[in-house]
């Protein structure tokens, strides 16, 4: 993944993985709120 994004450093990939990793929890939270409603 690193040298695909041409990132100089892993740590820098890690980053973007992280961010990305919260946006696919965010979007699947709202889609099963959405589908299932809210359990609150």
């Amino acid at each position: 993944m690193q040298e695909i994004l041409g990132h100089a450093r892993v740590t820098t990939t890690e980053r973007y993985t992280h961010v990305a990793g919260l946006q696919v929890k965010d979007a699947s939270e709202r889609i099963g709120t959405a589908v299932w409603g809210d359990d609150d």
